[in-house]
Formats: structure tokens, sequence, C-alpha cells
């Protein structure tokens, strides 16, 4: 049997995260799993506790002599950011059980949502065959290059850090920290009514992105933008298909900007962003990259904080790289 050490977000799913942590602790160790709570007060120490069992000290997470097998988190896309922060890049498999309000991340992986059995079912069934997906790392940009690409737990003006879906740095970015904000109504309505009030305030922002695809040659986008998103994965907001064709393991980014819309234009394109609709408009373009440098100009007024799986980043200039294969996950479609 396996040692999971497991992290759960109480305040998940209008507070079901406690119970479904307590329902999913209870049916990992009736699989006949050795099972480390890892969960803390709050998230920087649970990352920390996290790590620590990932790495295998024990003064910080007791019970994990001889490491993890697996890290199970339980909640939203937060707790899975907090997760890829602690298993990237090693090669300790992550399994999520999806209670939060947005469960992005689960749903582009094909994991069950609000389904505790099922998700640990799923999870336990891919122990021995874990799937491998991109995850990509975001810092501060030092123009002298000099900055170590050391990615861990911490704020992006210190060192990277890890993400798995989305980051977001235009009025996708806006809305994520006004919905992060409210509190009413709970779930996706929230998202939409962020977007709502953050429309009738919208003014285009100054962006210079420096985009180097496959090939390794690097070129300029630069004008006023309405919507910058760096995507590994498709999906932000409970559903709002950012980047309708972005994939977990292609080894490349997708990068939709969209140019200076008015307030009516960018009110027009939002509906169509569920399904997908907006690359098609005119003003949307998608770049494919495997490093992106974002930068604010004067063009414009300047960009909202950056946010990274729904969780909050910092300021630009910011510098994303995509690495091919740094996470494994318990998911379907792995190899034994």
């Amino acid at each position: 049997m396996s040692t999971i050490g497991v992290v759960v977000n109480p305040t998940a799913g209008r507070g079901r995260g406690r119970r479904d942590g307590a329902r999913t602790l209870a049916l990992l160790r009736e699989a006949g799993h050795t099972v480390v709570d890892l969960s803390g007060p709050n998230l920087p120490l649970a990352l920390e506790t996290a790590h620590a069992g990932v790495h295998h000290d024990t003064r910080l997470a007791p019970g994990t002599a001889d490491g993890l097998d697996a890290l199970v988190v339980v909640g939203g896309d937060g707790m899975v950011h907090l997760g890829v922060n602690a298993v990237a890049g090693t090669t300790t498999p992550l399994g999520i059980v999806a209670v939060g309000s947005g469960n992005d991340t689960a749903a582009a992986l094909g994991l069950p949502v609000r389904d505790v059995r099922a998700a640990v079912t799923t999870a336990l069934d891919a122990l021995t065959a874990p799937r491998t997906i991109d995850a990509a790392t975001v810092r501060t940009h030092h123009p002298s290059g000099t900055a170590a690409d050391t990615p861990a737990g911490t704020a992006p003006d210190t060192a990277p850090r890890w993400f798995c879906g989305v980051l977001s740095a235009g009025i996708d970015a806006a809305v994520n920290a006004r919905a992060n904000r409210q509190r009413w109504p709970r779930g996706s309505a929230r998202y939409v009514r962020a977007v709502v009030a953050e429309l009738a305030r919208f003014v285009p922002y100054g962006y210079r992105l420096t985009l180097t695809g496959a090939d390794g040659h690097p070129h300029v986008w630069e004008s006023p933008g309405s919507l910058v998103a760096v995507a590994n994965g498709p999906r932000i907001g409970g559903g709002v298909r950012i980047a309708p064709d972005a994939r977990l393991d292609d080894g490349l980014l997708d990068v939709v900007v969209a140019g200076p819309l008015t307030r009516l234009g960018a009110a027009r394109i939002f509906p169509g962003m569920y399904a997908g609709r907006h690359v098609h408009h005119r003003s949307v373009h998608v770049h494919q990259v495997t490093h992106v440098v974002l930068e604010a100009t004067t063009a414009g007024h300047a960009p909202p904080p950056a946010f990274a799986d729904g969780e909050h980043i910092g300021n630009l200039p910011l510098e994303v790289h995509v690495h091919p294969g740094a996470l494994r996950v318990l998911a379907p479609g792995g190899e034994p």
C-alpha cells in the first residue's frame, strides 16, 4: 500500500470542504493506504507542510519518513495551485478531489467534480499509471536575466511560482480579483457578476509582450489591450473557455490577446467566451509559445495584477516559461 498526503481546504464549495476532506481521508484509509493529513491553518502553512512531505522533511511533515507516494488536494483550483507548487518538478503525482466553486483544472483533466467517492476512486486507479502533463513557472521579469529560475511556492518577486491552468493579466485578471472579493453569489455566478462590474469601468491597458515560439525566435506584440491570458489549460472562472484549443501536454502555452476594445466591444465578446467563440473575433489573436515576457507600457492604463490558477501573482513585468512533462497527475490517460 501507498503513503498518501492529503491537504484540505475546509472553506471550499460553500463550506463543504471540511466534510469532503474528512470523507476523502476515510476513503483512502478504507482502501488500505497510509494517510497523512498535511492540512494547515492557512494556505501558506499548508503549502510548506505539503512541500516538506514531498521532500521527506519530517520536521515539518511528521509521518512522511519514507516520503509520499502521492499528494491529494481537496478543494478548488486554489488547492490545485497549492498542490502543483508542492509536487511540480518531482516524481510525486498530484491527486485532485474537486469540490470547489470553479474546478477548472479538474474539468480539463476529465476528473469527477463534486463527487468525492468517484474522485478518490479515479485517483487510486491512476496510482500505478499517473498522467504526465506540462506546468509553467511565472516570476518577476529581470531584464538582466540574472534571476534564478528555481520554482518555489513564494511570490514571484522572490522566486518563481508554478501553475498548471491559466495566468490572467488583463480584464480577465481584474474580474478574478473582484470575484475573489465578493461573497455573493456563490459558484460561477460570482464570476459573471464580477464581469459585469469590471466591464462598466473598463479602459484599455498598455502592453508589450515578447513571445518566443518553439522555433526559438521571439516577436513582439505591443498595443493597448483588454485581454491577456497565458494558458496551459483551456478554462478559467468555472467554465470560461479562455483558450479553447490549449492542451495540457503539448509543450506549449496559448497566449490569448485582445486589442483595444471599447466597453461595448468587450461586453459583446464575453458571452461567447464560455464556448470559446471569442478567439474568432478580429481583435483577438492566439500565439503558441514556450516563453513569454509581459510588460506594461504607457500606451494605456496600467494592467491589473496578474492571477494564475485563480491565485494572486503580482504586477507586471512577468516572465512565464512552460516546462513540458513537469507534473504528474492522478488522472486517466497515464502510461503504466
